[in-house]
């Protein structure tokens, strides 16, 4: 007897998804102040530390968990905390829209928009907060008349990269209003590094600029010969301001003592990535990743050069692959003598030792890695281009957990303060997460659909107890055990992706290979992956659990996207 016979002809009820759209005009409003100052009082460069780790565990902050999720218009990259307010970069780069190209600020502990602002272009900057005032600039990629004919000659050298208008901006924190704005010849989309009352800025057009922070005044500029793409400069305790620019793909040190480079040093073999890459200084080192071999066959390759001498340390071959549309890599964040870097070339995260060189371990991802990783003491979260946001062992590389955003991760990092990572995607999604969701510490996602009442709902509630339970299995699995979340996370276990369950069972009956799959058949497949023995059309349990899967479903359309990307195990099972 099968539960449609059981139960007669039934449908759940129907609960319509909830679309979030914020409209914005081009004036600016103030909506509210932040609800409180958690976590730093300044966020002064990209990743907010020398070594890019963007990690918050002071004392005042060892409980600090929230989970909203905001959505933008426009796609979201680089985000920044600071007293409180979540500031993140805006990319859309449509200058004709008015939802486009903003820098948003929003309440950390609720995702409430306090505040929106258009730019002149699209913005990829750390929004650099400190002292009251918000610094972001605007550019793109792109390269018009010789420029772009000499960027194909890795020889050329004075590129100018940006199409414009290209600005950087100083924004008020409380509102953002615009305090002062200097317009540049080349994109502004590097972040910029604020100490004491100095702004520094790299930028496309070749030239390490140094401002008053607060009146905006020009103090001097260094033409360096080098277009500088998405790669942030980092200040190093000596004064030198260390920058990576493409054309020549060279690492700058300037001394901001004298206004002059202090050396310069060959990036070896690179044709790109480099100059995207954010620098990292840790022990007297810099650090940073390149692209070498050519656009068919590529390879990731982490340098290490003296900070004092300019000297090229060592470099490390990370590893082969195909190069994605989008070749931006990952900034190396170090963390104890440990330098982690990602790579979009070979899908994997790496740790590396610092001094010597040599690869600890690597975790192979379901897509590139073009983010920095964020390192606590007791966790590595960073994202992929096929929006999963990974918790791996920072010591062995081991997978904690994972979750599913959706939207491709960019090469941004993760923010984590006290228990919560705040984290930007490509959809416009900006996420507050508590870190248990990724560490999924015995947690359950019941979704917000009612059960219904009488005899059917109870049995939606059996099926529920088998798919958590051990009862199928001889082995001490559960349906949970893959299917985290009761079901309802997408998930990336042991190299394959693992599909969430709302909406599942819209799929089924279909055809694979000429052959006609069930709902029960994909149960029982699943069943067998945990060594337990399948459950004839007549058990009850077979029934309560398609029940669960039905229920799962209600209110939800088709959701299997993530099973038709590389690495997914057929159906979703485990095996």
């Amino acid at each position: 007897m099968n539960w449609l016979s059981r139960y007669g002809l039934w449908a759940l009820p129907v609960i319509a998804g909830v679309g979030v759209w914020l409209g914005f005009s081009g004036t600016q409003t103030t909506v509210a102040t932040a609800s409180t100052h958690v976590g730093p009082t300044s966020f002064d460069k990209y990743a907010m530390t020398d070594n890019n780790n963007p990690v918050d565990e002071s004392a005042s902050v060892a409980n600090w968990q929230v989970r909203w999720t905001y959505t933008a218009p426009e796609p979201l990259q680089q985000a920044s905390i600071a007293n409180g307010v979540i500031y993140a970069s805006g990319d859309g780069g449509n200058l004709t829209d008015p939802q486009d190209d903003r820098i948003y600020a929003l309440d950390a502990a609720n995702g409430t928009l306090l505040w929106s602002r258009q730019l002149n272009n699209m913005s990829m900057t750390t929004p650099v907060v400190g002292d009251g005032l918000v610094f972001v600039g605007s550019g793109n990629q792109l390269f018009q008349g010789n420029n772009l004919a000499n960027e194909n000659n890795l020889n050329a050298t004075n590129i100018v990269r940006g199409t414009g208008p290209n600005a950087i901006y100083a924004l008020d924190a409380a509102n953002g209003h615009v305090v002062w704005k200097f317009s540049t010849p080349g994109e502004d989309m590097p972040s910029f590094v604020l100490n004491g009352n100095t702004l520094y800025a790299a930028n496309g057009n070749g030239t390490v600029y140094a401002f008053n922070a607060t009146s905006g005044q020009l103090l001097w500029s260094l033409n360096i010969g080098s277009y500088v793409s998405m790669s942030s400069p980092v200040l190093g305790p000596n004064g030198y301001l260390y920058v990576s620019g493409a054309h020549p793909y060279q690492v700058y040190a300037i001394n901001t003592a004298t206004r002059q480079i202090a050396w310069q040093s060959a990036v070896p073999h690179v044709f790109g990535g480099s100059d995207d890459s954010s620098l990292a200084y840790a022990a007297n080192m810099v650090y940073v990743e390149g692209t070498t071999g050519s656009w068919t066959a590529p390879q990731s390759v982490l340098y290490a050069f003296n900070a004092t001498s300019g000297r090229l340390d060592w470099m490390t071959r990370l590893g082969s692959g195909i190069l994605p549309t989008d070749i931006e890599v990952s900034a190396p964040t170090v963390v104890n003598g440990t330098v982690y870097v990602g790579s979009p070339v070979t899908d994997k995260e790496y740790a590396v030792n610092a001094h010597t060189g040599q690869i600890e371990w690597a975790f192979k991802a379901a897509g590139g890695i073009s983010e920095s990783a964020a390192v606590t003491s007791s966790a590595l979260y960073v994202g992929d281009s096929a929006g999963f946001l990974y918790a791996l062992n920072p010591t062995t590389g081991q997978e904690l957990g994972s979750r599913f955003l959706s939207g491709t991760l960019a090469a941004d990092f993760p923010i984590v303060v006290g228990q919560t990572v705040y984290q930007p995607d490509e959809n416009g999604q900006m996420f507050a997460l508590p870190t248990a969701d990724l560490l999924l510490k015995n947690e359950m996602h019941a979704p917000n659909i009612p059960i219904p009442s009488g005899v059917l709902g109870q049995d939606i509630q059996k099926g529920e107890a088998l798919f958590m339970g051990h009862s199928l299995s001889p082995t001490g699995l559960s349906c949970d055990s893959c299917h985290v979340g009761g079901g309802t996370l997408t998930t990336y276990q042991n190299g394959i992706i693992v599909p969430s369950l709302l909406g599942a069972a819209a799929g089924f009956p279909k055809v694979v290979n000429g052959q006609v799959k069930t709902l029960d058949g994909q149960i029982n497949h699943c069943i067998k992956s945990m060594g337990g023995k399948p459950l004839s059309v007549s058990d009850p349990r077979l029934v309560d659990l398609n029940l669960y899967l039905h229920w799962l479903s209600s209110g939800w359309t088709d959701n299997l996207e993530a099973s038709t990307q590389k690495g997914s195990g057929a159906g979703g099972g485990c095996k």
